[in-house]
């Protein structure tokens, strides 16, 4: 582990959705660019920027995941209870970022420490779950994964110029 890994991806976290895959290791890197903006104590504005991406990010990967499920016809008791936690994730990074911005707060080890355990929590217990159901009523992700693909590369082509979404490094 080098300094700028924190949170290191594991194959155990493999849902088996190449896209959902790549988009939580997506989210693991801005955490650990999180993560390493604290240790380094780098200015306000690149740690406003990486709070800034990771909400955007995580409501965009959210909202993707939650589209699946609903195509897919997943339990509707299961998804009410996923979309909650998507819910209580993003008010979690969102109370943290707003503190950092209007008040001023540095972003507490304990918060990356919580979002950290949160997201490997939830993609180990809640994704998985999720992907193993999808895979024995035999969905099949096609049409969602050109819909992802396409939203994300939509997403990058109407973010300004200036901001390189979600590419912090």
């Amino acid at each position: 582990m080098d300094d700028k890994t924190f949170f290191v991806w594991s194959d155990t976290m493999n849902t088996g959705i190449m896209e959902i895959d790549d988009q939580h290791k997506m989210l693991v890197g801005i955490l650990n660019r999180l993560f390493h903006a604290v240790v380094q104590r780098e200015n306000n504005e690149i740690t406003i920027e990486i709070l800034d991406t990771l909400v955007d990010y995580t409501k965009t990967h959210f909202g993707l995941e939650e589209k699946l499920l609903q195509d897919a016809g997943y339990n509707p008791t299961e998804f009410a209870a996923h979309q909650q936690e998507h819910r209580a994730f993003i008010e979690k990074i969102s109370n943290a970022a707003n503190k950092h911005l209007v008040e001023g707060k540095s972003v507490s080890f304990e918060i990356i420490n919580f979002l950290k355990h949160w997201l490997q929590e939830h993609i180990l217990i809640t994704d998985k779950k999720y992907a193993e159901a999808l895979k024995s009523a035999g969905y099949c992700s096609k049409d969602w994964t050109n819909f992802a693909n396409n939203a994300m590369a939509n997403k990058q082509q109407t973010t300004p110029k200036q901001k390189h979404w979600w590419k912090l490094w």
